[in-house]
């Protein structure tokens, strides 16, 4: 295979080429999968266990305010329960013990920030760190992430942050993705539908959710404005 990060396509067939390489062997590796809600989890989790023994991890002290943090879990919690059964594979759930403060504490300036600026892909290495380092200490043949199936996550990004995570903890392996490719998104979608998951309108921390909220006061807004011009 060509290493040649630029070709769009290239972290989709480094992973086409792994599940290649596990389906030879006589047992399925086992997988530490990092989730950072229910949706996002579909497609991945869909694929990924048809090549690897997975266990999903929720590991996102982000997620603010309680009630939501709440609500993802129990919603990511019952979509397993579900899936895992209509499928006959049974797939562990952990939930990181995370003091969240310590969160707050290393992201205390966030508020000087916006979605999809450089303390997000802080945030993601942040929470990587913390899933990658359990996978290792649990020896875990392999580690990866739900994030790239997202249209607003970078896949290029959360890849090379996951690279640097592997040279720290080797015998846990990174496998490579890109989710959204073969409309990996659409299909989380349909699944999410499929199994009547709550789907949120914001990333988790609370400056994504004062953007998000923000957008639908001036949507409204310029609603009520044409609907004037209008009459």
């Amino acid at each position: 295979m060509v290493d040649d990060r630029n070709r769009k396509d290239y972290y989709q067939r480094k992973f086409l080429s792994l599940c290649e390489e596990v389906d030879k062997r006589k047992e399925k590796p086992t997988l530490f999968l990092h989730a950072c809600c229910g949706p996002c989890l579909t497609y991945p989790l869909s694929v990924l266990i048809e090549h690897f023994q997975v266990t999903v991890g929720f590991f996102n002290p982000n997620i603010q305010p309680a009630e939501e943090y709440r609500k993802r879990l129990e919603t990511l919690e019952s979509f397993i329960t579900r899936y895992s059964k209509d499928k006959g594979v049974e797939i562990p759930l952990v939930v990181n013990e995370e003091d969240f403060l310590a969160y707050e504490k290393a992201f205390q300036d966030r508020d000087k920030d916006h979605e999809g600026g450089a303390t997000c892909l802080k945030c993601h290495a942040y929470r990587l760190s913390l899933a990658y380092r359990y996978a290792y200490l649990h020896h875990y043949d392999y580690f990866t992430t739900v994030m790239t199936v997202s249209c607003k996550k970078p896949s290029r990004e959360l890849n090379e942050i996951a690279e640097k995570l592997e040279a720290i903890y080797p015998t846990t392996k990174y496998v490579y993705s890109d989710f959204k490719k073969d409309n990996g998104q659409l299909k989380g979608i349909q699944i999410a539908k499929a199994y009547s998951l709550y789907r949120q309108n914001y990333c988790g921390c609370l400056v994504s959710l004062k953007e998000r909220e923000e957008e639908i006061r001036r949507r409204k807004a310029q609603s009520e404005n044409d609907l004037r011009m209008l009459g």
